[in-house]
């Protein structure tokens, strides 16, 4: 029975249920099951942020990598862009925190160039999934080159322009500046909490409406993004919710950021592996194909001649190795009379029976038109000429009792048998052998099986 789809609406219910939930268990989780320590402010954001840096250059090395593999996932390029700039952000991050390194509260500057750094982060990794949400919408009309060109070129040039605002506005920048904490009590200023806060929300609120609307969450990557957008309002929300930055929801919200980063880390793992599923089932039908007549399923002449190769090379009196040709009788009548349609069937039919007729270690191969070889290996002359009879008895069988009935006519095969017990033959000399017992049987009456000792 056919699984139902789920509709867009149920997409974005299920979504808004797993957010909620989500951030009910990890609210849980901190306030019951969370001991906050200061002593802990000196190696865990430090920590937390080296992490965060590691994890993001991962995604960004994944999603070029996404893109390379595939153009057609070209509105990937912009997201990537985003977690690689955030990483690089962080870098600045890291370098504010020297005072944490030694356990010393001194350090100007430190807190408020975090929260800087922070800020710019969110700014870019926000827009970049608002350009991802728009490359997608408009991916139908951004196939021309010139087109993905403007798109890079919009996605490094705001990449860029944040990354050197970030670095313009901290103290390592002298131009500019902004203040968001106030360093003597370590507190958030009113331009965070009034206006910076809620402007960096609405953009993150943005990304998400632009993500499930232009994509409908169809699949695990638009969901880990989507929750990505979530996590951060969460975020920002829990930032909202003290007005101290040394204090328990600072944490919590670094926190919080790393479980989200963890889980877009885990959905692109879930795409390689499925890429790599496809790639390796692609891999193996055009393998197959490479190696086997599509028609008749049978193998085809190439993998016949290797195959034949190295057993030619093993045979002696004590391992022989049995070469049987078998040809359709009529073949050409039934293909003029008949249409090829009807003679394709034919072929199939042989194919089929033969294939059944050998085993396992045994080559069924057709090597063209209406000719099949068998390679019967570690068989005699005269245990090739009984498997020979005894197809040409199960064919007479299954016409008894009208199995061919889709066929045109009865079907009848000429065989002939060549057995090499050395070494010093060459397949090519092998065949025609087996060719000319093939012939003197079509000579004799066809529907029999001719022998070359």
């Amino acid at each position: 029975m056919r699984k139902k789809k789920m509709t867009p609406f149920t997409k974005k219910l299920m979504f808004t249920l797993f957010s909620l939930s989500f951030f009910l268990i990890l609210h849980i989780l901190f306030t019951h099951h969370f001991n906050y320590s200061t002593q802990l402010s000196p190696v865990l954001y430090p920590g937390l942020t080296i992490l965060l840096m590691v994890l993001h250059l991962l995604i960004a090395s994944l999603l070029f990598m996404r893109v390379y593999c595939d153009s057609k996932r070209f509105y990937l390029v912009a997201i990537a862009f985003g977690f690689l700039g955030s990483s690089l952000l962080m870098t600045g991050t890291l370098a504010s925190l020297s005072a944490w390194y030694t356990n010393q509260r001194g350090g100007a500057d430190s807190y408020n160039n975090v929260a800087i750094f922070m800020m710019f982060r969110n700014i870019l990794l926000a827009s970049m999934c608002c350009c991802t949400a728009l490359f997608y919408a408009l991916r139908i009309r951004a196939e021309s080159t010139i087109t993905r060109r403007a798109g890079f070129t919009l996605v490094i040039g705001v990449t860029a322009t944040l990354m050197l605002l970030g670095y313009t506005f901290s103290s390592f920048g002298p131009v500019l500046s902004v203040d968001l904490i106030d360093e003597n009590s370590l507190t958030w200023l009113p331009i965070w909490h009034g206006k910076i806060a809620w402007c960096i929300m609405a953009l993150w609120f943005t990304a998400l409406a632009l993500i499930i609307h232009s994509t409908q969450l169809k699949n695990l990557l638009w969901l880990g993004l989507a929750i990505l957008c979530a996590c951060n309002i969460g975020t920002i929300i829990i930032m909202l919710s003290d007005s101290r930055t040394n204090s328990l929801a600072w944490f919590y919200s670094r926190i919080f950021e790393t479980v989200s980063t963890l889980i877009i880390l885990l959905v692109l793992l879930c795409d390689v592996f499925q890429l790599y599923q496809r790639s390796y089932q692609k891999y193996q039908i055009s393998y197959h194909d490479a190696l086997h007549d599509t028609l008749s399923g049978l193998y085809n002449r190439r993998f016949l001649f290797e195959q034949a190769q190295l057993e030619l090379k093993k045979a002696s009196a004590a391992n022989p190795l049995s070469f049987v040709l078998c040809d359709i009788d009529y073949f050409k009548r039934i293909n003029d009379c008949y249409g090829h349609l009807q003679g394709d069937k034919v072929i199939n039919f042989v194919g089929q029976l033969l294939m059944n007729a050998v085993r396992s270690h045994d080559v069924a191969a057709r090597t063209g038109g209406d000719e099949f070889v068998l390679l019967l290996i570690s068989t005699n002359n005269q245990n090739a000429m009984n498997i020979a009879q005894r197809i040409q008895a199960h064919i007479a069988a299954q016409d008894a009792v009208s199995s061919q009935s889709a066929l045109p006519e009865p079907v009848t095969l000429s065989m002939g048998v060549y057995t090499a017990t050395e070494p010093n033959y060459t397949i090519e000399e092998c065949l025609e052998r087996a060719d000319k017992a093939m012939y003197c049987a079509k000579q004799q009456g066809r529907n029999r099986v001719g022998n070359d000792q």
